[in-house]
């Protein structure tokens, strides 16, 4: 079979879809340091978008660059996530759409979402035929994990019938339905697929910056690498990895103190109130770590009431800490607690 001409970007980079991590202001943040080829929405329903649920405006926001961004969908039934595609290719501005055949939390794959697609090939091939039928235009992705079990031809020919059936490129994370993060992926599945299939296959997991990352592009060649906490732990990690694929001594000066303030803006301009704190929570959790005390400011900010008690923990952390409010980051090698300062 001839392959289909992919909206892929070549060696593309992108950011992953995260409940509660993947919005707007994240996207604003990753973009406007660069790197970044496409970036995906947070998991919405098919059923609560054709629904009308209240919040979906928020989940399927495409802003800041519709042309990256690629919404992320679940559905139990093919009939709804039908509806959803089509009601999105007229609705929502948007580089693609996504499948979720990976969402391995309890009442998702209990109500036959996510994983649970992977025990019905036939059923996953067509839905996937229909969902490209229903939006000729546009990229249609699809994101999957191994499966339930480890056998590679299972694995193969699942995908092989997504492809088959109008996926443009598929995203691997490569572990089993119940490993959650607590062993590393098999990336020669990466490899596997990208060698045994006609559409490109990108991977996804424990790539913790640069090095990770050009590590699986020798020994994998992947079409692509997805990125998640990483890049919330420092949304700068795709402008670092493009830059030092052109320049081996590249680096980044990071405004640490103003990116926080950055986020919490965003926050409050593109979510809803009810959002705020729980979102704020969660992005902070991670981005903490480029801090040298970092359990103690955390600690702090998943206390705080609001977005004020934030800004005020964050405001006596960098009054106390002066030299945390700016990282100099990239080639030269950092020893534990050199936040690499730029004075």
């Amino acid at each position: 079979m001839p392959a289909r001409p992919s909206p892929l970007p070549p060696d593309a980079l992108l950011l992953a879809p995260m409940v509660g991590l993947s919005h707007r202001p994240l996207r604003e943040l990753v973009l406007g340091f660069g790197g970044c080829d496409l970036a995906y929405t947070e998991m919405t329903s098919a059923a609560g978008y054709l629904s009308g649920a209240p919040y979906d405006r928020y989940f399927l926001d495409t802003g800041p660059e519709p042309g990256r961004a690629v919404l992320q969908f679940y559905a139990v039934d093919a009939p709804r996530m039908v509806q959803a595609a089509r009601k999105a290719a007229r609705e929502i501005p948007a580089a693609g759409l996504d499948l979720n055949f990976g969402c391995s939390a309890p009442h998702i794959e209990k109500a036959g979402g996510g994983v649970s697609w992977m025990k019905d090939p036939g059923a996953a091939r067509d839905l996937v035929a229909r969902v490209r039928d229903a939006r000729p235009e546009g990229g249609i992705s699809a994101k999957l994990r191994v499966g339930y079990d480890e056998d590679y031809g299972r694995l193969r020919d699942f995908c092989g019938g997504l492809a088959e059936a109008g996926a443009d490129w598929l995203v691997l994370h490569p572990r089993l339905r119940s490993e959650k993060l607590r062993r590393t992926g098999r990336w020669d599945y990466v490899r596997r697929l990208g060698e045994d299939l006609d559409i490109p296959v990108v991977g996804n997991g424990d790539i913790r910056g640069p090095e990770d990352h050009a590590a699986r592009v020798r020994e994998c060649r992947p079409a692509g690498i997805m990125l998640g906490r990483e890049a919330v732990r420092r949304p700068w990690v795709f402008a670092l990895i493009r830059g030092l694929e052109r320049d081996p001594g590249f680096q980044i000066t990071v405004d640490i103190a103003g990116t926080a303030e950055t986020a919490l803006r965003l926050m409050e301009e593109h979510q809803p109130p009810e959002f705020h704190i729980s979102r704020a929570r969660r992005f902070f959790y991670y981005y903490c770590d480029n801090l040298s005390f970092a359990h103690h400011i955390r600690w702090k900010i998943q206390n705080a009431p609001d977005l004020k008690a934030i800004r005020q923990a964050l405001a006596e952390y960098f009054e106390e800490v002066p030299g945390d409010r700016s990282q100099v980051t990239g080639a030269r090698p950092q020893e534990p607690g050199d936040r690499g300062t730029s004075r």
